[in-house]
Formats: structure tokens, C-alpha cells, sequence
């Protein structure tokens, strides 16, 4: 009779794998960038919307509210943003990017976006597609898993 665990099995190794690797890329990149993958990504957010209050940055981040803010204040420590309130609600706090912060972030996407670009084209963009493809498919897999267990 066939084991009905190893594709459980299977499926957990391998995210244990990527999440190994993805926290090499973390190291990486926090030494080489001075920033966490979870700065970097604020201020890549920051670059796509311009300006925006920490609830907002925190929902498009998927992260909690408080762990967002600490991070803001670390990147505004570091010269990469500025903090401000708004003018209409005192109560809110507004973040965006400064020129430093900018500056950091191109040099990020100039190096890795073009690491990128090549690695795509040796590849091939139909390969690309198929595991972007794949990740999606995946990620609806583990929500449906997670409703059914709500229910």
C-alpha cells in the first residue's frame, strides 16, 4: 500500500528548503544592502505608492501595524525615509521616501533587476511564467486548506 504521507512529506521539505534559502537571500542582502528583507520591501512599497500612512503600508505588506511602524522609524534613523503627521489628522503618521532612500532602492533594482532580467532570458520567460504560475496555484492550494480548517 502507498504511503499517503509523502506528498505532505514531499511539500514540507521542499518549503523548508526554499525558506532556508530565502533566509540566505535575507542575509545576503541585509549585508550587502544594510537593510532586512522587511525594510527593503517597505521601502520598495514606498516607491510604488509615493506616500502613505503606516495602516496602509502595514496592508499592503501583510504585516501587523506596530512591527511596520518600528520598522519606519528604523529606515527614518537611517536617513532612507521621513516621518511626518498629516495635516488633516494629527493622529496619523504619513512616510516617504527620501532621496537617500531613493538612491539605495535604484541601486538595488539596477543590480538584482537586471540579475533578474538575465537569468529570466537563460532561461526563458515561458519557464518564468510556469513557476510564477505554479506559486499561485500553490498559495490558493494552502488558502483552501486554511478556510477548511476555519469551518
Amino acid at each position: 500500500m502507498k504511503d499517503k504521507t509523502i506528498p505532505y512529506i514531499e511539500i514540507w521539505d521542499l518549503l523548508d528548503d526554499i525558506q532556508s534559502l530565502m533566509n540566505i537571500l535575507a542575509r545576503k542582502i541585509q549585508y550587502q544592502y544594510d537593510l532586512t528583507p522587511q525594510e527593503l520591501r517597505v521601502l520598495i512599497e514606498l516607491d510604488r505608492a509615493s506616500v502613505m500612512n503606516i495602516s496602509e503600508l502595514s496592508k499592503a505588506i501583510n504585516r501587523d501595524f506596530g512591527n511596520v511602524s518600528r520598522t519606519c522609524s528604523i529606515l527614518a534613523k537611517k536617513g532612507l525615509l521621513n516621518r511626518y503627521r498629516s495635516q488633516d489628522d494629527h493622529r496619523i503618521t504619513l512616510v516617504k521616501l527620501t532621496p537617500t532612500g531613493k538612491e539605495k532602492l535604484n541601486i538595488f533594482y539596477n543590480y538584482n533587476m537586471a540579475l533578474l532580467r538575465s537569468k529570466i532570458l537563460e532561461r526563458n520567460m515561458k519557464e518564468f511564467e510556469t513557476m510564477m504560475t505554479g506559486m499561485k496555484m500553490f498559495r490558493s492550494f494552502v488558502i483552501e486548506r486554511m478556510e477548511a480548517l476555519d469551518d
